[in-house]
């Protein structure tokens, strides 16, 4: 049995656009999308009755065939199909390559900022303090943004920690070396101690952080969200509206859709962490 050509048809037909070789197939009661034999896509529908603890394990159960295992939500589809087939395109290693030590290090603004996320990254922007950019022949090729500095008072008096909340390129590149290049960037500039950040589970298996030198510290536990239907905004629940009425699609029928909230969830976060200045950890 096929994927049904309605939003999952729609994936299949927008991968295959890309020139990428896709399979639709059937595991158990998951409906996926080989792409290239590399990268499995697990189409998530809306309303389902799947636990995050079973995606997991189908995550790790393809990770030990060496297919990489992606968690695309019909509502990550509708509201940020660009950056989805972006990210698809990226991991399958079929992005146009450029070198981040032929770009310059630039400082931008929160707009900026705002701009080329939302543009490029699939949760869009972040509010943050340092915002650095590699600049190629006048146009932005990565991104990079940074929490403010945080003292860590329980791991050493005057110890200083920094998070990264997002890097990205521009969508369709690699940027060789260019994660690494900003990082230093902030490193020099900053001074902290360690650098942390998450890799969303969902999406990625962290390698970028392993390969930058950082340690795998955590495994966050998946988290519960909330959709509104009304423009497939994610809300955590310490963030719903006041006005917010949350339930399942039958419960909310007569509910006005901007106040309608549907249940979702993550599959969790891996924390990385890069220890600095020769701390014994």
């Amino acid at each position: 049995m096929g994927v049904e050509l309605n939003w999952q048809g729609s994936v299949l037909l927008a991968l295959k656009d890309k020139g990428i070789e896709v399979q639709s197939f059937l595991h158990e009661n998951y409906s996926m999308l080989l792409c290239n034999g590399l990268v499995a896509i697990h189409l998530i529908p809306l309303g389902n009755v799947y636990k995050a603890e079973e995606l997991i394990v189908l995550q790790r159960m393809y990770q030990l065939k060496g297919v990489t295992v992606l968690q695309l939500w019909q509502d990550v589809w509708y509201s940020r199909s660009a950056q989805v087939l972006g990210r698809i395109k990226s991991v399958l290693g079929l992005n146009k390559r450029l070198y981040g030590r032929k770009a310059k290090v630039v400082s931008i603004n929160q707009q900026q900022a705002d701009d080329f996320l939302n543009d490029n990254h699939l949760q869009g922007s972040a509010k943050s303090r340092y915002k650095y950019a590699l600049v190629l022949e006048g146009e932005l090729i990565a991104v990079a943004c940074f929490s403010n500095v945080r003292y860590m008072k329980k791991i050493a008096p005057g110890y200083r920690s920094v998070e990264l909340i997002r890097f990205a390129t521009r969508i369709g590149f690699t940027v060789t070396g260019g994660f690494t290049r900003l990082l230093k960037h902030l490193i020099k500039t900053i001074g902290p101690d360690d650098v942390m950040s998450y890799a969303d589970r969902d999406w990625s298996l962290g390698n970028a952080y392993q390969q930058a030198g950082f340690k795998l510290t955590e495994v966050t536990l998946p988290a519960s969200i909330w959709l509104r239907r009304k423009d497939m905004q994610r809300f955590f629940s310490h963030r719903l509206p006041a006005d917010a009425l949350p339930g399942r699609d039958a419960d909310l029928l007569a509910v006005p859709a901007e106040r309608a909230f549907i249940p979702v969830f993550n599959t969790g976060n891996l924390k990385y962490l890069l220890y600095l200045k020769s701390r014994q950890h």
